[in-house]
Formats: structure tokens, sequence, C-alpha cells
């Protein structure tokens, strides 16, 4: 009998095609990379990390092997395994988006290393918001799980709060998208940094006081 979490080619193509795309690519930056190249940006955009080019040429296509392998085996080892046939395609649509993120600031990174110019502090907010938007776009139809979702002890006891706490988390996760793309414009560091803060107050809190309150909200029905 088939596993309710088991990929099939549709599913999987996309992060398999971007790994086999990275170990090209890995193998041209390691060819082409000067000695030492820039891994790490500040808040301005600026580098203050380097790393030796075996390391910067490598570590996307190692990173991306583990991520793909961990996004693969969990729904395996998931106590709620059976719930995955209700949500596979949004599982595996949020595994082959987190890939292509991975892969994309992977090789912005590896084409500074190449002396090309990148504005990270311009490219990265914008990446990360988009994210954070297409995750909360898939998030609302995620059943009940211990991978991916709003997983509180009072979503994992009740199912409708589990739907209505995703649901909102859907919408959280949207806005503070939008809130960290906006990041990408020139505004003093100080501004960016409560920017972040603030988005990432409200995806860490709201959902886990709205699950509070409506678990307590589903038990006066009772």
């Amino acid at each position: 009998m088939k596993h309710p979490a088991a990929p099939l080619w549709r599913t999987e193509l996309p992060s398999l095609i971007l790994i086999l795309a990275s170990i090209a690519l890995a193998i041209y930056f390691q060819l082409h990379f000067p000695d030492r190249v820039p891994t790490h940006w500040n808040f301005s955009g600026e580098v203050d990390g380097y790393s030796n080019k075996f390391f910067g040429a490598w570590f996307g296509p190692v990173l991306l092997i583990l991520m793909y392998g961990l996004f693969l085996g969990l729904p395996f080892i998931d106590p709620k395994h059976s719930h995955y046939a209700g949500f596979r395609e949004s599982y595996h649509g949020i595994k082959n988006w987190i890939v292509a993120f991975v892969f994309v600031i992977w090789v912005l990174a590896g084409v500074a290393g190449l002396g090309y110019e990148i504005s990270m502090a311009a490219v990265v907010p914008v990446l990360v918001g988009a994210l954070f938007a297409i995750i909360g776009y898939y998030i609302k139809s995620v059943k009940q799980n211990w991978a991916m979702g709003v997983r509180t002890p009072w979503t994992m006891e009740n199912e409708v709060v589990w739907k209505k706490t995703n649901h909102l988390m859907s919408g959280v996760m949207m806005l503070a998208g939008v809130m960290i793309a906006i990041c990408a414009f020139p505004f003093p560091n100080i501004i960016k940094a409560f920017i972040f803060i603030v988005a990432m107050v409200l995806i860490i809190f709201v959902p886990i006081i709205y699950s509070y309150f409506a678990y307590k909200a589903e038990l006066k029905k009772k």
C-alpha cells in the first residue's frame, strides 16, 4: 500500500532539477572562484564574512541535499502521517519553494564571489518576504501534522482549532512577508530591524495566543 506522504514525480522534479543545477554550478564556482569568497552580508548589505572557495562552492548543494532529504523523511516518521494525503501538494509545494529560495540565495552569493556587484540588502528582503507570503498561501490547507503549520498543544489537540489557527497564520505570514520585503528600501538599519522584529513577533506570538483562546472557545461549545 502506498504511503500517504509518498512523493510523486510532479512534486519532486522541481527540487531535483535545482539540486542537479547546484552541483553543476558548484563545479563551475570551484574552478572560477578566487581563494576567498564572500559568504555573509550584514544588515546594510556589506560583506562581513568570507570563506575558502571550496566551502563557498559546495555549501549550497550540500545544504540543499540535506534539506531535501529532511523534507522527504519527516512525513514517514510523523505520528500523523496518514493526514499527509490530504495536503500532499501543499507540503511538497512548501518544500520546493524553500529549496528554490536557498538555491537562489546561494547562486547570488556565488555571483558575488565571482566579482559581480550584488545588492544583497535590496534583494534578500524581497526574496525572504516572497517566501513567507508563499508559505502563508499554502499553510492554510495543511492538515494536522508535526512537521509544519502552527503546532501548539491546543492545535494538536483539536482539529477545528488547528484549522482556524492555520487560516489565521496564512494571513499573518503574508502580512509579515510584505513587511519584510519593505526592508529592501533604503531605510536606516534601525527601522529595518524594527520592521523585521515586529514581523517575527506577529508570526511567533499571534498564532500561539489565538490557538489558546480558540481552544477555550471550543471547550465552551462542548
